[in-house]
């Protein structure tokens, strides 16, 4: 048995439809019809951004999106290039 798919922004809601520019489930109180009800809709900050009202709406939801596991491997990454920068630095000073 399966579990109905939860609203990105309303996480104990269940999703009534799929953002079509992002691609994510939400419930419908986030969703647009921006162009009818033949159309599929837009969450609100995909609407916003194709509104032209503010251009980083949708970029700035979707970053968030990566999650634990990619911010730690984000961070691990960026270490380990700051590391290889200063190590070779550092042998030179003796």
């Amino acid at each position: 048995m399966t579990t109905p798919a939860k609203c990105d922004k309303h996480l104990f809601e269940d999703a009534r439809g799929m953002c079509r520019a992002c691609r994510r489930p939400f419930c419908e109180d986030c969703l647009v019809f921006t162009q009818g009800s033949g159309r599929a809709p837009l969450c609100i900050p995909c609407a916003l951004s194709a509104a032209g009202v503010r251009s980083t709406a949708a970029a700035r939801s979707q970053r968030g999106s990566i999650g634990v596991a990619g911010k730690l491997t984000l961070g691990l990454c960026s270490t380990a290039a700051a590391a290889a920068v200063a190590i070779p630095a550092l042998s030179h000073i003796h």
